[in-house]
């Protein structure tokens, strides 16, 4: 049964791709037809070879950026169906942003280095109308292909619905009543195994399946691509549990919008058309996001290692002359969505300082669910010195090589920790854990649990490269003052 809904997942989700594939093709063909209309335009009502060549790389540069533009909203993404509404609006929006940035660049570059400045207005004008015909055809085209495969039923979205009241029985019933849309719900999910009975009677149109502790498995089993939170007002208190329950089990959801909290900074309005809902992101970070922060990690922690190297061979050296035991630490740590792995650092403690934890515990100078202690009798000699200067984090750059943490991100919490975690604690396990983060720049070990959260949450809210930048040199600052250091 997960084969089979698994492979029904895919092939649905194949064909529905297919469409925005095909939309990348078509919206390159339009844009060189456009351009080659234009240009022949140009030679007609244009004199002058550099008022030519002018017009032509303004609109060379338009195509561009509306390409730039479009793949990096997400455009051509196989997970968004085609719609005539949200696709027009998108395309005549980023068109006109294309010709502003592009007319910019123009003043700014002296006509692109061809000292030409003055645009014929009616080939300009009817480069626009020429682009947006061409690209909205084929939009059009390619709906009317999505909606024959939808009728076939070939294509359809798979949902699973959590919620047994009111509020899942109208989404649903929405759904059945608007087979356009290519979305269907596949089961109803309860918040417990007794929540099935609000199911009974003719009224619904799609079976129990479960309840959300059994979400992972239901969701492959189904062949759902995604789950709407749709609870009663009665109900409203168990979204933080529902939604920790999807985030654990790595689940795109949406949420029906009367149940958003203000604590859900991270929501987006996604539409199924004419029911808005809200998008929920499992991943703080887009696509461009996430990619622009591996490869600063990738960049940073390959540095890092080749600069340090000799150094962190002495470090190896003297630790192993120093104190009997392996040169390296590895522990067990809770990194994204809850995943565990094994962190590296340079052993600073005597061998065995684990089973030692219970001597200490009451040194803890920590709030909340972290332990630190300033001097910690374990400590050997050599790794206070390492500690002083932060190098004993080192060897974590090559977690942040295996992709298992970030330079930069939350503290990678222990798995004691997080079996202490209140709901809202769950939220800095949304994003890869760092070597360093906002919290240690912003004071380190005096700062209280909470307020690690806080300032957790907040960063992966609101990461930026310029973010990340600036944490990398103000930790610089830190370590060479020392602020802090434990």
């Amino acid at each position: 049964m997960h084969r089979t809904g698994a492979s029904s997942a895919e092939h649905s989700a194949r064909r529905l791709a297919r469409s925005r594939h095909l939309l990348a093709g078509f919206d390159v063909a339009a844009a060189t037809t456009a351009l080659l209309l234009t240009t022949v335009l140009v030679r007609v009502h244009v004199r002058g070879l550099r008022p030519q060549a002018a017009h032509v790389v303004l609109f060379t540069v338009v195509v561009v950026i509306l390409g730039l533009l479009l793949v990096r909203q997400g455009h051509y993404s196989g997970e968004r169906r085609i719609s005539r509404l949200s696709d027009t609006v998108l395309l005549v929006r980023n068109a006109l942003i294309a010709y502003l940035l592009a007319i910019g660049l123009a003043f700014a570059s002296d006509g692109f280095f061809t000292g030409y400045m003055t645009y014929s207005h009616l080939v300009v004008v009817a480069n626009l109308v020429l682009l947006l015909t061409f690209m909205l055809a084929a939009r059009y085209t390619l709906y009317a292909r999505q909606q024959t495969l939808f009728e076939r039923g070939q294509a359809v979205r798979k949902l699973l619905v959590v919620g047994t009241g009111q509020a899942g029985h109208e989404f649903v019933r929405f759904l059945e009543n608007r087979p356009w849309l290519g979305v269907r719900a596949a089961g109803v999910l309860s918040l417990d195994k007794g929540g099935a009975h609000a199911l009974t009677g003719d009224t619904w149109m799609v079976p129990h399946v479960g309840h959300v502790s059994e979400i992972k498995t239901l969701f492959t089993a189904h062949g759902a691509d995604q789950v709407v939170v749709a609870l009663d007002p009665r109900e409203h208190g168990a979204l933080p549990q529902v939604t920790e329950a999807l985030v654990a089990a790595e689940v795109p959801f949406k949420v029906v919008p009367s149940l958003f909290e203000e604590s859900f900074r991270a929501a987006q309005l996604a539409g199924f058309t004419e029911l808005p809902v809200l998008e929920m992101r499992v991943d703080p970070l887009d696509r461009a996001q996430a990619l622009f922060k591996r490869s600063l990690d990738v960049l940073v922690a390959a540095i890092a290692l080749t600069l340090s190297a000799p150094l962190m061979a002495l470090a190896a050296l003297l630790i192993k002359l120093t104190s009997p035991g392996p040169v390296l630490f590895r522990q067990t740590r809770v990194g994204k969505n809850g995943r565990h792995f094994t962190m590296l650092k340079f052993r600073t403690m005597v061998d065995g300082a684990e089973e030692r934890l219970a001597e200490v515990l009451e040194l803890n100078e920590a709030q909340g669910h972290m332990f630190k202690v300033r001097d910690d009798p374990r400590v050997t000699r050599i790794g206070r010195l390492l500690r002083r200067w932060s190098f004993d984090e080192f060897p974590q750059f090559w977690n942040v090589l295996r992709g298992e943490m970030s330079v930069v991100g939350p503290r990678p919490p222990l798995p004691r920790e997080v079996e202490n975690y209140d709901t809202m604690h769950f939220s800095r396990l949304k994003g890869r854990p760092g070597i360093t983060g906002l919290w240690q720049v912003s004071g380190r070990s005096s700062f209280s649990f909470d307020d690690m959260v806080r300032l957790d949450r907040y960063y992966l809210e609101n990461w930026s490269l310029t973010l990340d930048i600036t944490i990398l040199l103000k930790t610089v600052l830190v370590v060479l003052r020392r602020d802090g250091s434990v």
